[in-house]
């Protein structure tokens, strides 16, 4: 089954890649005023016909957060509203380009980082469909459950940016990755294992740190369950181990950050198309002397959410205008798919939970519901998308960052495709997949606005 799921997902990639170049070829693009990487004249005047290639085949791979990822990878944190993207994904592609550079690949800079971008994200998006099937496979013993779960996945509602230079299939491995492993019984916990994934959790999205409750969780849950273990407490000190570990690299970051801004002693020299592009957008440049930004007095002088608030507005229910309202109608079908679903869920949990009365009865509610902190983490992130984050966001967020959705879709779908009627939930699903994914791809690969 693994070789099948490998192909449905390299197919659905190759289908992405394939209507984003005619689409980006057949339609003008967009030139929206907003954030692009700034290239030297070297690089503009140099136009090899390699570069040409890349650009032509993957250019409309690389629009709009897709800039901030590759300028990260290409000049690190010089702006200050790069640093609302977390380093896994771009400092990944940088490492890779500069060895590709290293061996003397023929192409320029921005060609390199693009195409290492995609190449990455095509690998991990077939990793991750198969991470998602073994895990639903774990969870439910359901082979056909497994594989409409790896097929919605394939071609889920924001399927471009699992694609593009984004770090959505990242964080996708890296989840799913980590949800498999808390599921492995207690005594075979791998320790290495689960603080990898978790740290690459954290490393990669802001959301990454909700996924720190996976590991505590299944840990208390298996002891729970299995009742007194004789080593319990030789675990226990690994799992604090492991997400201390993965604490104090997410931190390791956060320094590196304070001292790019913060420090008036540390200095960097950057190109000089950087600092005039800052000149021109009014951006705060990382190691210039200066007494830094507001987060720095902050007592903990974390950035993003000061980044987030001050370049894009981004907080409590600031984004209810009435001319946001073709965004909210674009993020309805996700929203309103997962809030129903997961209301029905954890209600049904809720009921069950007054039903049962006694210690024993608890540890049997725990053993039964296994999906119970993956609805709950959904849950949590889908109040937080209504509310909090541009709402156009919210479903490639959801697409990356839970297997929920995944799995209330393929509990719609028919055994096989062949009994798909379109007038069904199955085939109201199948519908918005298709339409989001072939419309997103088209609109996202000429730089117009989508999730």
């Amino acid at each position: 089954m693994t070789q099948k799921v490998t192909k449905l997902a390299l197919a659905s990639r190759l289908i992405v890649l394939l209507v984003q170049l005619v689409a980006n070829g057949a339609l003008p693009e967009h030139r929206p005023d907003v954030f692009r990487t700034p290239v030297s004249v070297e690089q503009k005047s140099c136009c090899d016909w390699m570069d040409k290639l890349v650009k032509r085949c993957l250019g409309g791979l690389r629009h709009w957060d897709g800039e901030y990822f590759l300028h990260i990878a290409g000049n690190m944190y010089s702006y200050e509203n790069t640093l609302a993207f977390y380093p896994l994904f771009p400092v990944v592609v940088r490492h890779v380009a500069q060895a590709l550079e290293f061996i003397g690949v023929p192409l320029s800079q921005e060609s390199v980082l693009l195409l290492v971008a995609v190449a990455l994200n095509l690998w991990l998006f077939c990793e991750s469909a198969n991470l998602l099937f073994q895990l639903t496979h774990w969870m439910f013993n359901d082979l056909n459950k497994s594989w409409n779960t790896a097929l919605i996945y394939c071609f889920n509602p924001a399927t471009i940016f699992f694609t593009a230079a984004y770090s959505e299939s990242f964080f996708a491995y890296a989840s799913f990755h980590l949800m498999l492993e808390c599921l492995k019984p207690t005594e075979n916990f791998r320790f290495l294992r689960l603080g990898a994934a978790l740290t690459g959790c954290v490393l990669c999205r802001s959301n990454g740190l909700i996924t720190m409750g996976f590991p505590l969780y299944f840990f208390a849950r298996q002891l729970l369950v299995k009742s007194k273990e004789h080593n319990s407490f030789w675990q226990l000190g690994q799992m604090a181990l492991t997400v201390l570990g993965a604490v104090g690299i997410l931190h390791t970051y956060y320094f590196y950050i304070y001292r790019l801004y913060c420090l008036p002693s540390k200095t960097e020299n950057h190109p000089q198309h950087i600092l005039d592009y800052a000149d021109e957008r009014k951006y705060l440049v990382s190691g210039q002397g200066s007494e830094g930004s507001p987060w720095c007095q902050y007592t903990l002088p974390f950035p993003y959410t000061y980044v987030q608030s001050h370049y894009w507005d981004v907080g409590f229910l600031r984004y209810y205008k009435w001319k946001q309202l073709p965004n909210f109608l674009l993020a309805l079908p996700m929203l309103s798919f997962m809030h129903w679903h997961c209301y029905g869920y954890l209600r049904d949990f809720i009921n069950a939970f007054r039903a049962k009365v006694t210690p024993s009865g608890y540890r049997e509610l725990v053993k039964e519901h296994i999906a119970f902190p993956f609805v709950l983490h959904a849950a949590f992130l889908t109040l937080v998308c209504t509310v909090f984050v541009h709402i156009q966001v919210s479903t490639r967020l959801l697409a990356s960052a839970t297997p929920v959705f995944y799995w209330f879709a393929a509990d719609h779908m028919p055994k096989t495709l062949a009994q798909l009627k379109l007038r069904s939930k199955a085939g109201a699903l199948f519908i918005w997949c298709t339409t989001y994914s072939l419309v997103g791809t088209v609109l996202f690969s000429n730089n117009y606005p989508w999730t």
